[in-house]
């Protein structure tokens, strides 16, 4: 493959709250950016998904959101710009104690194609 191709990300966080409550919820976004190839795709969609992580206090407690994982990777071939869609927050389903450690590097998501 010659030249940049485009590619669309799909990416989760987690908001974690220090205690009890450990996961709050879950929030998403798609980012779309250009790469030489899927596996440098995948590599800026970690590090987009490090730049939106956050930590700050709600009260005596700690909240931080976390890169969960890359959802999607989709290759879309020529485009001309890079832009985020928020896709908003679900409610976690699941408990995760505080301390709980993503790994979103060690599972890249499979094309759908």
């Amino acid at each position: 493959m010659t030249g940049k191709q485009w590619y669309y990300a799909q990416l989760r966080w987690a908001v974690m709250v220090e205690g009890k409550e450990g996961l709050r919820e879950w929030n998403e976004a798609v980012h779309i950016f250009l790469a030489d190839d899927a596996q440098t795709a995948f590599q800026q969609a970690i590090e987009i998904g490090r730049l939106g992580e956050d930590v700050h206090t709600e009260g005596r407690r700690e909240v931080e959101t976390r890169l969960a994982e890359v959802l999607r990777l989709d290759c879309l071939g020529n485009s001309q710009t890079q832009f985020e869609v928020r896709l908003g927050s679900s409610k976690a389903k699941e408990r995760l104690p505080f301390d709980h450690v993503f790994k979103p590097e060690e599972h890249m998501p499979e094309s759908p194609f």
